[in-house]
């Protein structure tokens, strides 16, 4: 199941600082915090196997055209019918409409031209130690829901905890994940079992994330929503598609969400080119 990987300053530097203003001598330092934590640095991608082979602001994957152009409508077959648009329970309750994962954004999206390589999506940037005992994540500030609501290491942490806890294939494949927690206003560090495994830290880049404040508000209706039960209210999400239309067992249409947040984004660049599936 698994699919995925200083600032040193000398004497001499010291001494220069030393006849600064004590603002100035301590820029250094501050450099030093932004790009490390917990003495690993951060990254913009991961990989299983050597260096990454795009750089931190690459415009855009070789394999995609920056001039697609945007429009129609693209129709697929889906074997089999549906009576279920909540991912958390897929597998376990119901039979889950295909296409639903289109309308979530993960925290990090593979290359298709790398082998076991991911860059941040809604996550900017990523680091782990170099035992590969923890991970954490670092969300982009502008990460958003379609209701315009911010991504939050909350929705996250809510994410981790109701996949694992209401779907036995979630939870055999984040079965390594020990804890997860909020260790920023933007960060959330998942800390494993055990060190050693290199492929955790792209594992959990994998995961999809929902929005809490949806899955604990209510319908319509005004009842009470359950994330542990099947639904056929169309779920709130982030990604660059949204579902515009349902008929029940028969078919699903997706939309191209206008204004979704990271259309710009470099891993986003030349794909997302159709106004419907």
């Amino acid at each position: 199941m698994l699919t995925r990987r200083t600032l040193l300053h000398g004497s001499a530097a010291l001494l220069s600082t030393a006849a600064l203003p004590l603002e100035l001598s301590l820029l250094p330092m501050a450099a030093q915090a932004q790009d490390q934590i917990n003495g690993a640095a951060w990254r913009h991608g991961l990989s299983l196997f050597g260096d990454l082979k795009y750089a931190k602001d690459f415009a855009k994957f070789d394999y995609v055209n920056p001039d697609a152009p945007k429009g129609g409508i693209v129709r697929q077959i889906a074997y089999g019918t549906f009576d279920n648009l909540n991912i958390v329970v897929s597998g376990v309750k119901g039979t889950l409409a295909s296409g639903v994962a289109e309308i979530y954004d993960t925290l990090m999206v593979s290359s298709m031209d790398e082998v076991s390589t991911e860059y941040g999506l809604l996550a900017e940037s990523v680091a782990h130690p170099d035992d590969h005992s923890w991970v954490v994540y670092r969300l982009r500030a502008d990460a958003r829901w379609h209701d315009g609501k911010p991504v939050t290491p909350e929705d996250v942490i809510f994410s981790f905890e109701v996949l694992t806890a209401n779907n036995p294939q979630q939870k055999l494949y984040y079965s390594h994940v020990k804890s997860v927690a909020k260790t920023g206003d933007n960060e959330v560090t998942f800390t494993f079992d055990s060190a050693g495994n290199r492929e955790l830290p792209q594992i959990v880049g994998e995961l999809q994330i929902l929005q809490k404040h949806f899955w604990e508000g209510t319908d319509e209706a005004g009842r009470k929503r359950d994330v542990t039960q099947t639904s056929l209210e169309i779920p709130l999400g982030s990604g660059p598609y949204k579902i515009k239309a349902v008929t029940p067992g028969r078919s699903i249409t997706y939309e191209r969400v206008a204004d979704y947040w990271g259309k710009d984004l470099n891993v986003n660049v030349g794909r997302n080119n159709f106004d419907e599936m």
